[in-house]
């Protein structure tokens, strides 16, 4: 991913190049002109790619420690088709901000509690994952990766205000 946005960068950098070139420099020969004309539909292409790639991609940045879980998609690993395998979560990291998507490795501890924790979203339960160091974490929790454990509880319930 990081690779799309190097190049966004790259295509706003020749832009300016190309601005500055044009009022600062000399006069352009027709050579020039030419070169200019067939390549700058070229940046304009390798950045709209760019951004179409980056839209809607779960982020590759670290979890927040504590989330509500809206939901969860799982991809087995799969070698006949040389996939490793990832889990999506749609997370909401405090209570009213917008959900974010985020992708992490395959782990097959990960897989079976997120298949118990779906259950209970189904069933009408909210459901709050943690982050702990592993050396914090216990047995309740499963790997993630980078020295991190993640372990999911009810949320709990939300109480309407008393009449008035």
């Amino acid at each position: 991913m990081t690779g799309y946005f190097i190049l966004m960068s790259l295509s706003y950098v020749a832009l300016v190049i190309f601005v500055i070139w044009s009022v600062f420099g000399k006069r352009f020969n027709t050579i020039q002109k030419i070169f200019i004309c067939l390549l700058l539909p070229v940046i304009y292409y390798f950045h709209w790619t760019s951004l179409q790639q980056t839209k809607g991609w779960p982020s590759d940045q670290t979890l927040p420690t504590q989330f509500e879980l809206i939901s969860a998609d799982i991809i087995e690993p799969n070698p006949l088709e040389n996939n490793k395998g990832s889990i999506h979560l749609w997370i909401r990291p405090t209570e009213n901000a917008p959900p974010r998507a985020y992708k992490l490795d395959y782990s097959r501890d990960l897989h079976q509690r997120l298949f118990e924790t779906k259950k209970r979203i189904a069933s009408g339960r909210r459901q709050i994952g943690l982050l702990f160091d592993i050396s914090n974490a216990g047995q309740s929790a499963a790997s993630i990766g980078g020295g991190m454990k993640m372990k999911f509880r009810n949320a709990p319930r939300k109480y309407l205000p008393p009449k008035k």
